[in-house]
């Protein structure tokens, strides 16, 4: 493995250069392959070797020799799923997907230990996600009864083992072999067919069905992420090394005021944050450019290209409490731990995602200073939110002053938490830390043990769904999510009984609400949600009814 991971690798300046450009080559091909190589124009096969013939050529180029490493785990995969009874296949898969990837990260942090570089063990990462997600989905097609699968369950099963060319076109698609998102793979079919772009179709007066939008067009969001992507772009390349993470714990912003040290750990974090949205944005941009990403239409009949977004930066930035943040980070990965982990632990679902979550990012003991802050910092958040919410709802000011208080005091203690994530080492870690006395750490800990818990009656049936990857864990909400249905026909939206089950006005009824409860929540991620889709038109909408503990 050492010869492999040595093996012709790219230098970290090279392999940025390298990456950027494949992205904008991506986004240009990604064009061609709407446009150009449609299913109108052209048959599923050929779309299928263009992805796979381009994203291979795209992961060789980024990474050399080291590709190999993408070959091996997605191949022995495959053949466990060919070999392997549907019953136990997604055990086996994700078994050794998770190893071999385990087996990367601990020789990376190794030979890279206290520094962070762009190389292989990222897309490997994406390719695990994949993998295991598509061993979970022919596990509920191909063995388990359709009665005992949940809605959403129910909606990503695969029935038939992929072919060779499908199979390696899912894990090598040139839209996301190098930075994601993650698709799963009933997404990914639908898109490579191209029966997920949808028409909005609505009844007039008279009962006739009017087409109003026969194929969405992704062209105003791609620009607008495009552009977003070339801001951040350029913001962590400029700005970025004038606040670096590591100034921390420079000696001489450690003798400076605490009001200036926490000035600069909160600049300092906020650039840490700008190569995630750089990188995520611009995927997103690539992904909807090739029409992959549409997720129906709003209630104003506006396409929606937030299928397999992976952040909200605005909500991040401006969030006024741990839920919202984490809600809005890295939403794909903490739906790939809800689905494959969650919903199917035999025990101790919230540890085993902790766990999983752990083992997936990687080995740096900054990871573990991370998730065991976010541990307590949850509870304590919880229980002053209890205490002290409902004495600011008595006037707009008051809770204008309470937004203000949850801003400060939710991105002062994430950044705090967080910094360690980014640091990776221990000793730099240990330094900040006990610059403070560990008196944040302190505060925090005597909040969550002694403050008493206000305990509130829930419904009987809510249950607790983890929510994971990378900061803390935060939340219990409910969410409606409706049923799937195939044709949309509408003139108005009617809410019904209060409960999510909707209406159609001169169309048909929708299937009721189906209720899943949210529990603890570990950040770095959101929560998915199933729509009901009307010819690709989303007017019943999920929302999010709040639990407070």
């Amino acid at each position: 493995m050492g010869i492999l991971i040595s093996y012709e690798r790219l230098e970290d300046n090279q392999l940025r250069v390298s990456f950027v450009t494949c992205q904008v080559l991506a986004l240009l091909l990604s064009l061609v392959f709407r446009y150009v190589l449609s299913t109108g124009r052209v048959g599923v096969t050929a779309r299928h070797v263009f992805a796979v013939v381009v994203g291979v050529y795209m992961a060789y180029f980024c990474h050399r020799w080291q590709v190999i490493h993408f070959l091996i785990q997605s191949t022995v995969c495959y053949i466990i799923i060919l070999s392997s009874k549907p019953s136990n296949m997604h055990k086996y898969v994700f078994t050794f997907s998770m190893l071999y990837l385990t087996l990367c990260h601990i020789y990376r942090t190794y030979y890279n230990f206290g520094t962070y570089t762009l190389d292989f063990t990222g897309p490997l990462m994406i390719m695990t996600q994949k993998v295991t997600s598509l061993s979970c989905a022919l596990h509920d097609g191909l063995y388990r009864d359709d009665s005992s699968l949940s809605p959403d369950q129910r909606k990503q099963a695969v029935r038939r083992i992929p072919s060779p060319l499908e199979y390696y076109s899912y894990m090598f698609y040139f839209v996301g072999v190098l930075a994601g998102p993650l698709t799963y793979y009933s997404d990914f079919k639908a898109w490579m067919e191209g029966t997920n772009l949808k028409p909005l179709i609505r009844i007039d007066e008279q009962g006739n069905e009017i087409v109003v939008i026969k194929e969405p067009s992704a062209l105003g969001v791609v620009l607008k992420k495009a552009t977003t992507a070339a801001f951040f772009g350029l913001t962590m390349l400029y700005v970025g090394p004038l606040f670096s993470a590591r100034g921390n714990v420079d000696d001489l912003i450690i003798a400076a005021p605490l009001l200036t040290r926490f000035g600069y750990l909160h600049v300092s974090i906020m650039m840490a944050r700008t190569k995630y949205y750089f990188a995520w944005t611009l995927a997103d941009a690539v992904a909807n450019a090739a029409g992959l990403g549409f997720n129906g239409y709003d209630k104003n009949g506006n396409p929606r290209w937030d299928l397999i977004s992976n952040l909200n930066i605005l909500k991040i930035e401006f969030a006024t409490s741990l839920k919202m943040l984490i809600d809005n980070w890295n939403i794909q990965t903490t739906l790939w731990l809800k689905r494959v982990c969650y919903d199917r632990a035999p025990y101790q679902p919230i540890l085993m995602v902790y766990v999983l979550s752990a083992t997936w990012h990687g080995f740096y003991p900054g990871y573990y200073f991370t998730f065991l802050g976010g541990a307590i910092l949850t509870p304590a958040f919880r229980k002053m939110r209890h205490h002290l919410r409902h004495r600011f709802q008595g006037t707009a000011r008051l809770r204008q002053l309470y937004d203000i208080i949850t801003f400060t005091s939710t991105h002062f203690f994430l950044n705090y938490h967080v910094l360690p994530f980014v640091l990776l080492d221990w000793e730099p870690t240990m330094k900040f830390y006990r610059s403070l006395y560990f008196a944040i750490h302190i505060a925090v800990a005597l909040v969550a043990i002694l403050l008493p818990y206000r305990k509130q009656s829930r419904p009987s049936n809510e249950a607790a769904i983890a929510k994971t990857n990378g900061v803390t864990p935060d939340m219990i909400g409910k969410v409606a999510a409706d049923k799937e249905r195939n044709g949309m026909k509408t003139n108005n939206n009617k809410v019904e009984n209060g409960v999510g089950g909707h209406r159609i006005q001169n169309g048909t009824i929708t299937d009721r609400a189906l209720k899943f409860g949210l529990g603890e929540r570990i950040t770095n991620g959101m929560k998915g949600f199933s729509h009901a889709n009307y010819n690709g038109a989303k007017f019943a909408v999920s929302y999010v009814q709040k639990k407070e503990s």
